[in-house]
């Protein structure tokens, strides 16, 4: 059982969702603080040239310059009089006008002056940087809490899970080394028994279940590890392996009359791990002799083509339904035999990781061919290297 979180990636996700979601106010508050300040800016520019217009008129005029609005004094063709506008005026017919970053506000003088002033144009600078800067950085730290928050939200949701896979994998652990011991003892007892007595019906029986046990122990095993250890590459003499393997399947297929037809080129070398190879060797021959019929044979054949050796096994089984789904973990292609368990999907992930080419030609009914394609072994500077993968 493997239940794993990642916990970046998920916060991430609910981080942005939330973003998305919040944007849409977000813009609006930004849009409205936006107008706000237009608004704010407009009523001081009225309010000053207000006031501007009573100091004309005052007997103690006293045109002294803000340091935040400017202003000019125009007569009734327009024509400048004063002026300390950051920018020249070209455009006249306006209440209020802006030019960014300035703001402009019109206003005419009803009565005559000694300055023969008719309009009061004043200006005052806008500045939506500081508002966005102020909108982005609000943004960010909501942001921020956001993230904080999903992650500690997920993190303490996910902490049941993650305990509940510790215990399960430790678990299994200390079953898979409680159960290494016995096997072993089986094993060497039954191998003396046969050699002290002579082989019968029942010995190899056992020896078929005892080999069906320890494909299997070594399948959870792989399982349970392969994520935790490295299992280092190396020049792997497939053929010899292949041998080996086919050996050890001998009394599995006998005990369904079931031959190999073997045909195996020679000195066929691969780079990767021996225990991934064997493993893909082991649970495409059990699968197999599982689904063959009684009394038929398996094809074996291993073929050195250029820098590709081809491996294709063949059987005469019950074929694969869907193909796609075998690979699955635990799937189930026949309610009496049983589904592939893990073999396949320990299979697919040894072949994506080694860059292992495969194919399955199957037919209900009539078999199925599992193709393997292995790059040839070529020496390389950093062979000896220890694979991180």
């Amino acid at each position: 059982m493997k239940y794993q979180v990642n916990e970046k990636k998920v916060a991430y996700f609910y981080t942005f969702l939330v973003m998305v979601l919040f944007s849409i106010p977000t813009y609006f508050a930004v849009v409205f603080s936006f107008e706000k300040e237009l608004i704010l800016k407009e009523l001081a520019l009225e309010k000053f040239t207000n006031d501007l217009e009573r100091k004309i008129y005052s007997e103690n005029m006293d045109l002294s310059r803000s340091v935040k609005i400017k202003f000019a004094l125009f007569d009734e063709n327009m024509q400048l009089i004063s002026s300390n506008l950051s920018k020249e005026i070209v455009y006249y017919d306006f209440k209020t006008y802006i030019d960014y970053p300035y703001m402009y506000y019109k206003q005419e003088i009803e009565y005559k002056n000694k300055y023969n002033a008719r309009y009061i144009i004043s200006e005052v600078q806008i500045n939506y940087a500081k508002m966005i800067f102020i909108a982005s950085l609000l943004f960010l730290v909501i942001l921020a809490n956001i993230y904080i928050l999903n992650k500690v939200i997920i993190k303490s949701t996910a902490r049941p899970y993650e305990l509940m896979q510790k215990y399960t994998n430790s678990f299994f652990n200390d079953t898979m080394h409680e159960l290494k011991t016995p096997l072993g003892v089986i094993n060497i007892n039954l191998d003396l028994l046969v050699q002290k007595s002579e082989a019968n019906k029942y010995t190899r029986r056992m020896k078929t279940a005892l080999k069906q046990i320890q494909i299997t122990y070594e399948d959870i095993e792989y399982h349970i590890k392969n994520k935790k250890v490295k299992y280092i590459k190396e020049k792997l003499n497939i053929s010899n392996l292949l041998h080996s393997r086919i050996d050890f399947f001998e009394d599995l297929a006998n005990s369904k009359a079931i031959y190999f037809d073997v045909n195996i080129d020679n000195e066929c070398y691969v780079f990767m791990n021996s225990l991934e190879f064997q493993r893909i060797i082991d649970n495409t021959l059990s699968n197999a002799i599982k689904y063959s019929n009684p009394k038929n044979k398996i094809e074996i054949k291993l073929e050195n083509k250029n820098d590709i050796s081809k491996l294709s096994i063949r059987d005469y089984g019950h074929g694969i339904k869907n193909i796609k789904s075998a690979f699955n973990r635990f799937d189930r292609q026949d309610e009496v035999q049983g589904g592939f368990g893990l073999g396949l999907n320990i299979i697919k992930n040894i072949t994506n990781k080694n860059g292992i080419k495969i194919d399955v030609e199957t037919k209900v009914d009539e078999g199925s061919t599992f193709i393997y394609e292995f790059r040839n072994y070529k020496k390389k500077f950093l062979d000896g290297v220890e694979d991180d993968n």
